[in-house]
Parts: C-alpha cells; sequence; structure tokens
C-alpha cells in the first residue's frame, strides 16, 4: 500500500516536472519566464532526474520549438519591413524640414525673383497680345467696303445685308440676321478661312484611308418594278396648280446642298468619294416635280431627266461599294426613273460612266464630274433623242492646272493639295459668247469657256458658262431652224451645257436654286422645244431641291 502511494505520489511529482518544463518552453518561446526576466540560451531545468519517458517528450518538444522559431523569425522579418520604411520616410521629412529652416542664400532667392519677375512679364504680353488682337480685329470688322459677297472656297453667295422694317425691328428678325450677316460676311473671311484649314491639315496624324461624316444607310430601297399590270411601279401623281408647295429660302438650300455633298466621304490616296443615302420621300418628291412639268407642257416640250451619280458610283469597284455601305446607285436611279410619267425621258448614264471609269472622269478634289465624264453622259442624251453627238476630241480644248475643289475645301487633306486636279475644257466649233443674267437682274456679255489660268485655285471649275447663275442664253449663229432646249441644272450642268450648243440654234439655262420662275411658263414664253434637267443624284434626293423645282414645274398664276 505504502509503495503503491508512493509510486502515486512520484507519479504525481514527475508530472508537476514536465508541467513546470513545458512552462518554461512556452515562456522561452515567448522571450521571457513567468517572472518576466529574459531567458538564457541554455535554459536550467527545474530537476536532473527525468526517465526515459521525460527525456523524449523534451526531444518531441525541442523539435516543435525550433519549428515555431523559424516562424516567428519569418513573421518579425515581414513586420520589420514596413516599420523600416516608415523610419525612412520619417528621416526624408526631417531632411526636408531642416533644409526648409536652412536659410536660402542671396543667390537662390535672386532665381527666385527671376523666375517670378519672367513669369509675369509672360502673363502681361499674352494679355496685351490678345488685347490688340481683339481691338485689330474689331477695326477691321468695321470696315464695310471690304465685305466680301461671294466665297471661292465655300463655292457659294455670303448672307446679304438684312432688309430693314418696322416689323422686323420689332420681332427682332432683323438683329438676328444682321448678327449672321456680319459674321459670314467678315473681311479678310476667305483668307482666316484658309488659314484654319491649312492649320488643321498638320493636327494629328491624317491616314491615307479614312471615312469622313455618315457611315449609316439612309432609308430601304423598294425594288423599282418595270412593265404592266399590277405588279407595275405607278408614276406619283403631278401637283395641281392649287397645291401650295413650301419653298425653301435660298441660303437654306445652299446649306443643305453643302451639308449632303459631305455627309459621308470617302478619302484613299488624296482622293475623295461621296457616298448615296437614299431618302424615300425626297425622291417621291423629285419624281412628282418632274411628272408636273410633263403634265404642264404635254404637246408642247419634250421633259428629259439626267441623273449624275456620285464619284464614288462612278468609280469605285463593287466590293469597296459594298464595304463603304451607302445605297445602291445604279438601282437607285432605277427607282427614280420608274416613278416617272412616260411623258418623261429618263436617261440613265451610271452604266456608261461605269464603262469609262478608267478614264479622268471626275475630280479627285471636288464632288464634280469632269467635262469628259458630262460627254458620255451628253452621248447618251443624243441616243435617247436618236441624233448624232458631235465629236469632242474635234473642239479646242484648253486645260486649267492646279485645281482644288470641294472636297479639299472641306477636309484641307495635304495628299490633295500635293496632288492637284487639273480642268480640260472643249470650247464649242459654233461659238464661245454667252450672255448671263446676275440676281439683281443684270444682263451681262461673257464666254462658254472663260480664261481662268490667273483665278485662284478654287475657282477654276467656273470656267464653264461663268459659273452658277439664274438665267444664261447661248445663240448659236450657224443654226437657223428654231431649235432650241433649256437646261434645268445644279452645278453638274455646268460643263454639261457647252456640249449642246453645235445642236440647238438657242440654248437657255436655268439654275434652279437662283430663280422663282415657272418652268411651264418660261418654256411657252421662249417656245422651246426640249427641257432637260440634269441634277446630282445625290442633290435631287433631298428635301430643298426637290421642294424647289416642284414649285417651278407647276404653271405661273
Amino acid at each position: 500500500m505504502a509503495d503503491q502511494d508512493g509510486t502515486s505520489r512520484l507519479s504525481r511529482s514527475d508530472m508537476r516536472r514536465r508541467a513546470e518544463a513545458q512552462r518554461a518552453a512556452e515562456a522561452q518561446r515567448a522571450g521571457t519566464s513567468a517572472s518576466g526576466q529574459p531567458v538564457r540560451r541554455a535554459a536550467r531545468r527545474s530537476s536532473t532526474q527525468a526517465d526515459t519517458q521525460a527525456a523524449g517528450q523534451g526531444a518531441r518538444t525541442a523539435q516543435t520549438r525550433q519549428t515555431r522559431t523559424r516562424g516567428q523569425a519569418a513573421g518579425a522579418a515581414s513586420t520589420q519591413a514596413p516599420t523600416q520604411q516608415r523610419r525612412t520616410r520619417a528621416a526624408s521629412d526631417a531632411q526636408g524640414r531642416a533644409r526648409a529652416k536652412r536659410p536660402i542664400s542671396a543667390e537662390e532667392r535672386e532665381d527666385l525673383r527671376r523666375r517670378g519677375r519672367s513669369l509675369a512679364k509672360a502673363r502681361k504680353i499674352g494679355v496685351a497680345a490678345t488685347m490688340v488682337c481683339a481691338a485689330l480685329l474689331t477695326i477691321i470688322g468695321q470696315f464695310f467696303f471690304l465685305r466680301p459677297t461671294h466665297s471661292d472656297l465655300e463655292k457659294r453667295d455670303l448672307t446679304a445685308f438684312p432688309q430693314v422694317s418696322v416689323v422686323r425691328l420689332l420681332d427682332g428678325s432683323f438683329f438676328s440676321d444682321l448678327s449672321l450677316w456680319y459674321g459670314d460676311t467678315y473681311p479678310l473671311r476667305e483668307q482666316l478661312v484658309g488659314l484654319s484649314q491649312a492649320m488643321s491639315s498638320h493636327y494629328g496624324i491624317q491616314p491615307k484611308t479614312q471615312m469622313v461624316g455618315r457611315t449609316t444607310g439612309g432609308d430601304e430601297l423598294p425594288v423599282a418594278t418595270e412593265g404592266q399590270g399590277e405588279a407595275a411601279q405607278k408614276p406619283v401623281e403631278a401637283a395641281s396648280d392649287e397645291e401650295v408647295v413650301e419653298v425653301p429660302t435660298e441660303r437654306y438650300m445652299a446649306e443643305e446642298i453643302q451639308n449632303k455633298i459631305m455627309e459621308g466621304l470617302y478619302v484613299n490616296n488624296g482622293a475623295a468619294y461621296n457616298i448615296y443615302y437614299f431618302d424615300q420621300e425626297s425622291v417621291e418628291q423629285y419624281a412628282r416635280a418632274m411628272n408636273t412639268c410633263a403634265q404642264n407642257l404635254k404637246g408642247e416640250a419634250t421633259v428629259y431627266s439626267i441623273l449624275a451619280p456620285t464619284s464614288a458610283g462612278a468609280l469605285l469597284d463593287e466590293k469597296t461599294l459594298e464595304d463603304l455601305g451607302g445605297t445602291d446607285q445604279q438601282q437607285a436611279i432605277k427607282y427614280f426613273y420608274s416613278l416617272y410619267d412616260p411623258l418623261v425621258h429618263g436617261i440613265n448614264v451610271y452604266d456608261t460612266l461605269r464603262a469609262h471609269n478608267d478614264e479622268y472622269i471626275y475630280f479627285r478634289t471636288d464632288h464634280h464630274w469632269t467635262q469628259l465624264g458630262a460627254y458620255y453622259a451628253y452621248e447618251e442624251f443624243c441616243r435617247e433623242k436618236r441624233v448624232q453627238p458631235s465629236n469632242i476630241m474635234a473642239r479646242e480644248k484648253v486645260t486649267f492646272d492646279n485645281f482644288l475643289g470641294t472636297f479639299y475645301a472641306e477636309l484641307g487633306n495635304a495628299d490633295m493639295e500635293a496632288n492637284p486636279d487639273y480642268v480640260d475644257a472643249y470650247i464649242p466649233n459654233s461659238t464661245n459668247d454667252m450672255v448671263i443674267w446676275t440676281e439683281e437682274g443684270e444682263e451681262v456679255q461673257t464666254n462658254i469657256v472663260t480664261d481662268v489660268s490667273d483665278w485662284n485655285i478654287y475657282s477654276k471649275y467656273n470656267c464653264f458658262i461663268s459659273g452658277d447663275r439664274p438665267l444664261s442664253r447661248i445663240d448659236n449663229p450657224t443654226k437657223d431652224d428654231g431649235s432650241s432646249c433649256l437646261v434645268i441644272k445644279d452645278s453638274f450642268g455646268c460643263c454639261f451645257v457647252p456640249l449642246l450648243v453645235d445642236d440647238y440654234q438657242t440654248t437657255w439655262v436655268i439654275d434652279f436654286r437662283y430663280s422663282d420662275r415657272s418652268i411651264p411658263d418660261f418654256v411657252r414664253e421662249n417656245d422651246i422645244d426640249d427641257v432637260i434637267f440634269l441634277n446630282a443624284i445625290v442633290l435631287a434626293g433631298t428635301d430643298p431641291v426637290s421642294s424647289a423645282l416642284l414649285a417651278q414645274s407647276q404653271n405661273g398664276s
């Protein structure tokens, strides 16, 4: 019993020693002893009488302690890194404060003063220069006698001085129009616009190929059906003389036409091509204008319609046209003509121009066709009329170099400027004389083909019939058969008109954009045989053009 109790007491004593050894090991891992004193590298054991089991336990405890010690060392290293960074920043801040407290030397102080004086001087010069420029521009703006009336760069007449009336003064419209006139006719306007475009051409990198403006399609193009029966396309109804057509203002028409020309441009290696987008309502109204004129002149004159495709439709390959989108111009022209009254002779020049697209039939920097391109359309007109076309190559040709057109005026493209167009003009064999009437009604004697060698680079296309005029007349001295024609045109008709001169005794020209006269009345008054509407498809399918033509195709009151 005693032995058993002794064994029990020995076991409890051994357990106490083991507990004390564990506490000592834990304290050593923590870095302190139970009493709070640092633990020495060689820890004392409370007894040297540990048995074999205690020794084995101690070995396992030592192995565990080594593993945990390595983990603590790694943790301490990771904790030490941010601490070192904080110490570095603190030292840097201390150095900065020390430098701030350091007295500034006389040289440094003088350098700071010099910099301050330079900045103040630069600000004064900038303010003074701005004030001088503003004063100079204000003074120039008062030079009323220098105000331009026409822009060769934009190829349009500028805003006229508004009419003064009590009503316009009271409703404020006079002052709005006055502000518009002031800005649109500013002296040196052409030079300033040109300078702006020259500066814009140096912005960033100009890629050789790019798309400018609209890239989405227009209205869905209906399928044109021909023949007879219910499936055939029916012509649109002509307008009656009692129908009131809202006529657009000249300025609104000019702006819309310019926007339409520049609506979607494909630029490639110094050449631009305008894309056509179909507009259902405007196309139908244009067809109404043709039908109205033909119905009103039934039995008195023959009406022809020529729609000139854009340079993209005439020149680009089918794959490029498909990738660019837009409307198929060949199908669009067919649809135009499917809406015509049988009295209207629609002349399709699309296929003919495509057949000659390897020739110089359109300008690269301008939206117009060349006179060679117009000549191929003239041949199609003669084929429809069943007459022999005159040979353009038998005429005297003059060439005007260095022509930059509407595309360049809009884009300021450096490749276009480096490779400008040229204008070939063929003088009629019968005469080179003509008469034009200005918008003010003044009669002026001029030439069918004018020498524009000394004109600016934007005006070379105006060599044909003196550009766009409200009314023109050409008399052929070699004919006395009484034959006559009237060309109702936009600017595409300028180089087309000279091709007709040798075929008629009298050739009349009306630019509908600058006229409000009734076409049927004018035809009757001057006993005209043929009425030829010649317009670019991109303009014919716009609301202002179709509205103006519809109004002028009605009989006058």
